[in-house]
C-alpha cells in the first residue's frame, strides 16, 4: 500500500507533470523528489502502476485523490494535461550548476560542448533543446538569469526529464560568460541566418560555446559581437528561418557527427 500524507502537511516545491518525466526522475534522482499525486481510477494506466512501484522502492510518498481534489493542483492552462495524465510530483528546487565547477568537470574532456541559450523565453523551445543537448552529446546548457525561461514544470515535461542528465548554469551576464569561457578556450560559434559560413563548412572538433539566439530576434548585437565565428544552417529560400529547437537539433547533430567520424 502507498504511503499516505494528509494534504494539509504538504509543502509546495516544484510540480512535475506527466508520466514519463516523473518515471525518468524517479530512475534518476528519486531523493529529488518530495512526493507524488496519484488521481484514482477504475482503470489506471500502466505507467502509474510503475510509478507507484519506483516510488516504494525510493520511499517516495504517494498520495492518491480523487479527481476532484486532483484537480486543484492545475490552473486553468495545465489542468486539461495535467488530469489526462493522472500523475503529478513536486521536487526540490532546481538546482543549477555553478559554471566554475562545471568547467572543473569538463577538465578531462577532450574538445567539450556547451549550449548558450541568449533569451530564450519559451519554455517548451528551452526543454526541447535540454533534451537534444542531452541526447546529441552536449556538456551542459547555460542560460541567463533574465529574459530567459527557468526550469520549470513545463521544462521538464519538455525535455521528458533531461534536465536530470546534463548540467544546466544560469548566470547573471551571458556576455561576461562568453568572455570568461574565451579565457578557457572555447571557440565562441554564433548561429546567424545572415552569416556566410554554413555549418558543413565549419571544424566542430574543438572546445565549443555555441550561442543560440531567441525565437525572434536571434542573438543580441552586444552577444554576436563577442562571437569567434557565425554560422547557418543552409536552407531553402521558401523558408526564412526554423524553430530555436530545431535549429538546435541540427547544429548538435552536425557538431555530433563530425566527433564521431
Amino acid at each position: 500500500m502507498p504511503l499516505t500524507l494528509k494534504l494539509q502537511n504538504v509543502s509546495y516545491n516544484m510540480l512535475v507533470i506527466g508520466r514519463n518525466p516523473i518515471i525518468e526522475i524517479l530512475e534518476t534522482d528519486p531523493k529529488s523528489l518530495t512526493r507524488v499525486i496519484i488521481m484514482k481510477s477504475n482503470h489506471p494506466h500502466k505507467k502509474l502502476s510503475e510509478i507507484n512501484k519506483l516510488c516504494r522502492e525510493a520511499g517516495v510518498p504517494v498520495m492518491y485523490l480523487d479527481r476532484k481534489g486532483f484537480s486543484n493542483y492545475f490552473s486553468s492552462k495545465t489542468k486539461e494535461e495535467g488530469i489526462t495524465q493522472g500523475v503529478i510530483a513536486f521536487m526540490k528546487d532546481f538546482q543549477y550548476k555553478p559554471l566554475t565547477e562545471l568547467l572543473q568537470d569538463l577538465a578531462p574532456i577532450q574538445n567539450p560542448l556547451l549550449i548558450l541559450l541568449d533569451e530564450i523565453t519559451d519554455p517548451h523551445n528551452l526543454g526541447a533543446i535540454i533534451r537534444s543537448a542531452a541526447a546529441l552529446g552536449a556538456d551542459g546548457v547555460i542560460i541567463p538569469k533574465h529574459n530567459s525561461a527557468e526550469v520549470n514544470h513545463t521544462v521538464i515535461k519538455a525535455s521528458a526529464g533531461a534536465v536530470k542528465h546534463i548540467p544546466i548554469v544560469k548566470v547573471t551576464n551571458l556576455a561576461n560568460t562568453i568572455r570568461f569561457l574565451k579565457e578557457h578556450n572555447f571557440l565562441i560559434v554564433g548561429t546567424d541566418l545572415k552569416t556566410d559560413k554554413i555549418i558543413f563548412e565549419t571544424d566542430f572538433k574543438q572546445s565549443i560555446a555555441l550561442i543560440i539566439g531567441s525565437e525572434g530576434k536571434g542573438m543580441r548585437r552586444t552577444i554576436r559581437e563577442l562571437c569567434d565565428i557565425t554560422v547557418r544552417i543552409p536552407m531553402t529560400a521558401q523558408v526564412e528561418s526554423l524553430n530555436a529547437s530545431v535549429s538546435t537539433a541540427i547544429f548538435l547533430y552536425e557538431i555530433f557527427r563530425q566527433k564521431n567520424s
